[in-house]
Parts: C-alpha cells; structure tokens; sequence
C-alpha cells in the first residue's frame, strides 16, 4: 500500500516484498491445505500445528512490514474468501489527512472456525474455541468460547464446550 511519508527502500526491501506479495498469491489459489500453509508461513505469519485455511484467503497488509501481524494458533479452521485486514489507508487520496488510520495485529486463537467470507479488521482477537458465523464483518475482540455473527459482528450464544485439561 502506498505510505505518504514512506522514504526510498532496499533493493533487498523490494525483494522480501516481491517474495512475500508472490507466495500470498499462490498460497490464495493453490490446491492442498499442507502447501497453502507453508506459503503463508513464508509470507512471515506465525501458523500453529493442524490448522486448515480455504482457498482465496485475502491479508490485506503494507508489504514493507514485516512484523508479525498475523497470528494464528493451533486446530484453526479458517473457511474460504476470509479476508485479514491489518492494514487499510485511503493511499492517494486527499482524505489521508482527515482520517483516522488504522493499523494493527490480528490473533486468532486455538481452535476457533472461522467462517467462509469472514472479514476481521485489524487489531482483533478472536478467542479460543470461538466460532465466527459465514459473512461476518468483525471489528472488536471475541471472546472465548462464543459463537459471533453478523455486520458487524455480535455474540449470538456462549458455548459449552468442555474445557481441555492439561
């Protein structure tokens, strides 16, 4: 994305971007859970044990940062077309210095589904054992151990489901 007071980069820079921007693309569309996670671990983001990410899964990011900003724990079913926003600005528009931009991290914790069309806005968290209901647009921290939906989305019911002893 384009950053107003971005300086010139690396030509090292431009290469991780190029890396990281092709391995997002073929991790979108490439057949096989096993491979589309290693993409997506290539592209720098933290991916637990056993997780499960659908085809066409959008990160909506600036390229040239290459913190962590997606997070996702272990037994994660993501569903396909989630889209991750981590990042979003109006890039040219004269609007950059009358908006509040936004920037941020998303953690999806252990064993939370993730339903098909979800689209989780930055600096979100969704909980432990969270289901997140297909379409849902979600701007604010879920809990754990609760079933969200809607636009945007809102806890719908609790779930009982028996805590794991260690």
């Amino acid at each position: 994305m384009y950053n107003k007071n971005s300086k010139s980069i690396s030509f090292y820079t431009i290469l991780r971007i190029l890396k990281k921007k092709s391995f997002k693309t073929l991790a979108r569309f490439i057949m096989g859970n096993n491979l589309r996670i290693r993409l997506l671990r290539a592209c720098g983001y933290k991916i637990g044990k056993r997780v499960y990410v659908g085809e066409d899964l959008i990160v909506t990011e600036i390229l040239e940062d290459f913190s962590r900003k997606i997070v996702i724990g272990d037994r994660v079913a993501i569903a396909q077309r989630v889209t991750l926003v981590t990042a979003s600005d109006p890039n040219y528009s004269r609007l950059w210095d009358y908006v509040k931009i936004v920037r941020g991290k998303i953690i999806i914790k252990h064993d939370a589904w993730i339903g098909a069309g979800v689209i989780i806005l930055p600096n979100v968290t969704i909980g432990e054992y969270s289901v997140v209901g297909a379409g849902a647009v979600v701007t604010k921290d879920v809990p754990p151990y609760t079933m969200v939906a809607g636009v945007p989305a809102k806890p719908i019911k609790k779930l009982e489901i028996p805590r794991p002893t260690k």
